[in-house]
C-alpha cells in the first residue's frame, strides 16, 4: 500500500485542499485510490458527496476516532488527510503507516512555527530517518508577486525541510472544492497555470513510487481454493454394449478407422468409466447389464 499523509498542528493551512486534489490526480492516472479522513469534521465525506459520478471514483474511509491509523484491508493508493494538532503518539502512528508526509505551509509565521515543531518530531522518528517515510513541504496560497514564497523557501531550507513548490491562491481551488471536483478534473486549458504548479509535487511523488500500483500482500489476498476431485476408492466399470456403426458416424475419422481395423460394424462390449453421478446410486438402484 503507498500512503501519504497531510500533517499540519495548524487548521486552515489547506490540508483538505491537498488530500483532494491528490487523491483525484490519482483517480485520473487510472490508480485505485481510497480517501481517508482522521479529523473528526469529516471534511473528505463532504467532499465525496459531492463529487459527480462522472469523475474517476475515489473510495472513502473514516478513521475509527480512536487514534488508530488502521486503513481497510486490499487497499492500493491511501490519500490520509489528519487533524490539526496533531504531535506525540498520533503522529508517530501517522509517520508508521505513510511513505510519504506532506506539510503545508502558508505565508504566516504562525504556520511556519507550527511546521518546525511538526518536523522537529518527524526527523528524528526511525521510518523517517531510514529513508522509508519522505516528508517534504508544499507552499499553499503564497503570491509569487510579493517575497513570501522566498521567505518560505529559506525558512525549510534553515530547518532542513525539502521543499517542493508554491501553490498560489486562486479561486479556481475554491470552486473545485465546492463541486467535488480537482483542476486535474477541469479541462487543462481552464487550469494550465495551476497544473504547472503542481509538477514539482507530482515528480516528488512519481519518485517515491506512487504512479504504479501496489503489489498485492500473499498474507492479505487469498486465492480460492481448488476442489478436490471425488475418486471412488473401487471403481466399478460397466459393460456399455453398442454397434461401433452407431456409436460414431460413418464419416468420423476414429469410426472409420475402428471399422477397418475389425472388419465390420459388430457389437463388441466397450468399457466405459462410470459417471460421477452413477458412482454414488446405491447398488440396488443401479441397471443391471446383461451380456
Amino acid at each position: 500500500m503507498h500512503t501519504v499523509a497531510l500533517v499540519s498542528r495548524k487548521g486552515g493551512c489547506g490540508k483538505s485542499t491537498l488530500a483532494t486534489h491528490i487523491a483525484a490526480f490519482f483517480a485520473r492516472e487510472g490508480l485505485p485510490v481510497t480517501l481517508g479522513d482522521l479529523d473528526h469534521q469529516q471534511s473528505m465525506r463532504v467532499w465525496l458527496k459531492r463529487r459527480p459520478s462522472a469523475a474517476p471514483a475515489i473510495t472513502g474511509w473514516v478513521g475509527d476516532g480512536n487514534g488508530q491509523v488502521r486503513p481497510p484491508l486490499g487497499v492500493s493508493h491511501l490519500v490520509l488527510d489528519t487533524p490539526g494538532g496533531l504531535h506525540g503518539l498520533s503522529l508517530a502512528k501517522v509517520a508508521m503507516v505513510a511513505d510519504a508526509i506532506l506539510i503545508p505551509v502558508s505565508g504566516s509565521v504562525f504556520d511556519r512555527e507550527a511546521a518546525s515543531d511538526c518536523w522537529a518530531e518527524l526527523r528524528v522518528h526511525p521510518r523517517v530517518v531510514s529513508g522509508r517515510c519522505q516528508v517534504a513541504a508544499v507552499g499553499m496560497r503564497l503570491d509569487r508577486r510579493t517575497q513570501a514564497e522566498d521567505i518560505a523557501r529559506d525558512w525549510a531550507a534553515s530547518i532542513g525541510l525539502n521543499w517542493l513548490c508554491s501553490l498560489r491562491s486562486s479561486q479556481i481551488y475554491v470552486r473545485a472544492v465546492e463541486n467535488g471536483l480537482s483542476i486535474f478534473d477541469m479541462p487543462p486549458a481552464a487550469a494550465a497555470l495551476d497544473r504547472e504548479q503542481w509538477e514539482p509535487l507530482l515528480d516528488w511523488l512519481r519518485q517515491q513510487g506512487f504512479d504504479t500500483a501496489a503489489t498485492p500482500n500473499p498474507a492479505v489476498v487469498r486465492s480460492t481454493p481448488m476442489r478436490p476431485t471425488l475418486v471412488h476408492p473401487h471403481p466399478r466399470p460397466f459393460l456399455q454394449t453398442a454397434s461401433l456403426g452407431a456409436a460414431e458416424p460413418a464419416s468420423s475419422p476414429s469410426a472409420a478407422a475402428t471399422t477397418a481395423e475389425t472388419g465390420a460394424a459388430a457389437s463388441v462390449p466397450i468399457v466405459a468409466p462410470p459417471s460421477l453421478l452413477a458412482r454414488w446410486v446405491p447398488r440396488f438402484l443401479r441397471a443391471k447389464h446383461h451380456a
